[in-house]
């Protein structure tokens, strides 16, 4: 029996054996930052709570080349590329928003993997005002994206799922995996698309979908993009972490039965889901946060809480998700 060309591992770092093909390897820790040797492995900024470090690997049954061009790291295997880019000064991030996303956007597309299946961003001072003292960072971060997006002429619509989180250490780092033939790109009946949120969050609307949906020969895969307590466009539960999670279980829930109702995939909640990530605001606020996920999901085996900022100031937690 074939298998699907992607499967995705927590471990703590310093059992990160590379065993069998890796096709990317996310350090989790106090920097943010590539490795100059290894192109398919990247640091984020991002805390674990519990633990010092954290490794999340992305194995491959298939055989996988790396390499960099012109400050792109990347590493390949038949079906699915990982691309990495890393802009040290982000202080305008506006323009470093649109100067990766030119090049990652071009890089994909060149090396022969069209479809864009996730993308990962992070970057610090994720809420602090930007070089245009009218935005903070993260709309002049979305300003950038839809900037490049533009002069590409891609529609926004078109992007797929995705995550963007506030870390405690300077620097721009974004990744992707993309593929040879596209994905489904999956809304949430519970919220209005990214794209088309009204001004009142940033002069361009962020630009991604809820979750992308990829068939496989051997297994259909399903990228959730970061998830917060937002219902219609309107955060809710301002102030309340283990409210917010409620909120987020329920969006989480409405995607999965969307996508099971529609494409046929059996899962049934978030719990069936093969790997969670938790991003959490307020280190005060993990034990609310953490009873509340397993009271509504049960002892989830692969869950990693991280200490990262969500990309609005009321917003106290976001999870991302992976059925792989």
């Amino acid at each position: 029996m074939s298998q699907p060309p992607l499967k995705a591992q927590l471990v703590p770092s310093r059992d990160a054996v590379a065993e069998g093909a890796l096709l990317a390897r996310v350090d989790y820790g106090r920097e943010t930052g590539i490795d100059p040797e290894d192109p398919s492995r990247v640091t984020v900024g991002l805390p674990p709570f519990g633990t010092e470090q954290a490794s999340e690997l992305l194995r491959t049954p298939q055989a996988v080349t790396r390499g960099e061009q012109d400050g792109i790291g990347f590493a390949r295997s038949e079906d699915l590329l990982f691309a990495r880019v890393f802009i040290a000064d982000s202080q305008d991030m506006q323009q470093a928003a649109e100067q990766a996303y030119l090049r990652l956007l071009r890089f994909h597309t060149a090396m022969g993997y069209p479809a864009l299946l996730r993308i990962w961003n992070f970057f610090d001072r994720l809420l602090e005002p930007a070089v245009d003292p009218t935005l903070d960072r993260y709309q002049a971060f979305c300003a950038g994206r839809q900037q490049a997006l533009e002069a590409l002429q891609i529609d926004g619509s078109a992007l797929p799922a995705a995550t963007a989180i506030g870390t405690a250490t300077p620097g721009f780092l974004v990744y992707l995996l993309a593929a040879r033939e596209p994905g489904i790109q999956i809304e949430n009946p519970r919220q209005v698309s990214a794209y088309h949120y009204p001004p009142d969050y940033g002069p361009k609307s962020p630009t991604f979908a809820r979750a992308t949906l990829k068939p496989w020969p051997a297994r259909t895969q399903l990228y959730i993009s970061g998830t917060a307590s937002i219902v219609g466009h309107a955060s809710l539960h301002a102030g309340k972490p283990a409210a917010q999670m409620d909120e987020i279980i329920n969006n989480l829930g409405a995607l999965i039965d969307k996508v099971r109702n529609d494409h046929g995939l059996a899962l049934h909640g978030p719990g069936d889901l093969s790997l969670l990530k938790v991003y959490v605001k307020r280190e005060a606020d993990l034990p609310a946060i953490r009873a509340r996920l397993t009271a509504r999901i049960g002892d989830h085996p692969a869950v990693l809480f991280l200490h990262g900022d969500v990309c609005r100031k009321e917003l106290l937690v976001e999870i991302e998700g992976l059925y792989a």
